[in-house]
């Protein structure tokens, strides 16, 4: 049994659910390894602390602290594994860590974290195309569904709900499809327009758009199983950072038993697709008119979360990555 230590940025946000904190139970109970977990704000890394563990793992460095963790690691022959969920070279102005990552400095430091790494993991093909010229040992491991915590109910009854969710940070996306938004739930006024976490004000005043706060990540889950809604739309305009964004909607929405409309470039079978607007609002209506199979395209799409996205499969990956790791 080897001992591996995970640095995240804030163990309790959803990312580090979905590829740090949240992913250690059952990599550990899979591996038989030992993972302890601490947020960037508590580290204090010394020969002392490293020498009580046989690798380090790093999610989403990007501070000089980290290029020297990086380095004093691997002085130590440790090896070292990064984690980034996101293009942190590519954020868009909108985005309120924009400023932080766009600064030339915080863009070497994360380069030379990634050149200093024995392993970088990504969820997505395009976050490889990123960070692999890098790094050529750069490796896809999907963001996957928890079975050990989410274990689905029966579904209940559809409602007539169109489920949006994400921050502020989405504006710019919002606003490339608004028209499309708009004309969809002008058309369709039974259904309602759900906003959770961010309620899009340049969006029409029709009686049909709703608010909701967001929630941590266990009571959104629980949250949106509830809510029973049709669709989870995922409106994302087209540039680098989007394109580098896993599918953790898509596996959010079907877990709570809807159908997700979603841009083309995430390959996904038993989706609506768009792309452009004039294909997103035409998702949008063959969902909300009923022309489409929504119960049918729901159970095919769970049925490929649990062949193909579950958090055990995922973490069979991290564990080879792991072993080839520890054996060098």
């Amino acid at each position: 049994m080897s001992k591996i230590l995970f640095i995240c940025p804030d163990k309790n946000d959803p990312t580090a659910f979905y590829r740090s904190s949240g992913i250690t139970y059952d990599l550990a109970e899979q591996s038989g390894h030992k993972i302890a977990t601490i947020s960037w704000n508590e580290v204090a890394v010394s020969w002392q602390t490293l020498s009580n563990y046989d690798l380090l793992m790093l999610q989403r460095p990007f501070t000089k602290v980290a290029v020297d963790i990086c380095i004093y690691a691997k002085s130590m022959n440790r090896p070292v594994w990064i984690d980034y969920d996101d293009n942190l070279w590519q954020l868009n102005p909108e985005n309120k860590a924009f400023h932080t990552y766009n600064d030339a400095n915080t863009k070497e430091f994360v380069k030379q974290c990634v050149e200093n790494a024995d392993a970088v993991t990504v969820p997505t093909e395009y976050l490889r195309q990123i960070y692999g010229p890098y790094n050529k040992n750069t490796t896809v491991i999907p963001n996957a569904l928890n079975t050990n915590i989410f274990r689905r109910p029966e579904l209940r009854p559809r409602a007539k709900k169109v489920l949006w969710r994400g921050p502020e940070s989405h504006i710019y996306d919002l606003m490339t499809y608004a028209r499309e938004i708009n004309r969809a739930s002008e058309e369709f006024p039974e259904h309602e327009f759900i906003f959770m976490g961010y309620y899009p004000w340049f969006l029409s005043e029709a009686g049909n758009k709703g608010y909701l706060p967001g929630l941590d990540i266990i009571m959104y889950y629980n949250e949106i199983f509830k809510l029973a809604p049709a669709i989870m739309q995922v409106p994302l305009h087209d540039n680098s950072f989007n394109r580098c964004r896993s599918n953790v909607a898509f596996i959010e929405a079907t877990y709570a038993g809807a159908v997700t409309v979603c841009p083309a470039w995430w390959n996904l079978p038993f989706a609506l697709t768009y792309q452009n607007g004039e294909e997103y609002y035409e998702s949008l209506r063959l969902a909300l008119s009923g022309e489409v199979d929504m119960e049918k395209m729901n159970t095919e799409a769970w049925e490929y979360i649990m062949d193909c996205l579950t958090l055990s499969k995922a973490n069979q990956k991290r564990m080879e990555l792991i072993e080839s790791l520890l054996s060098r």
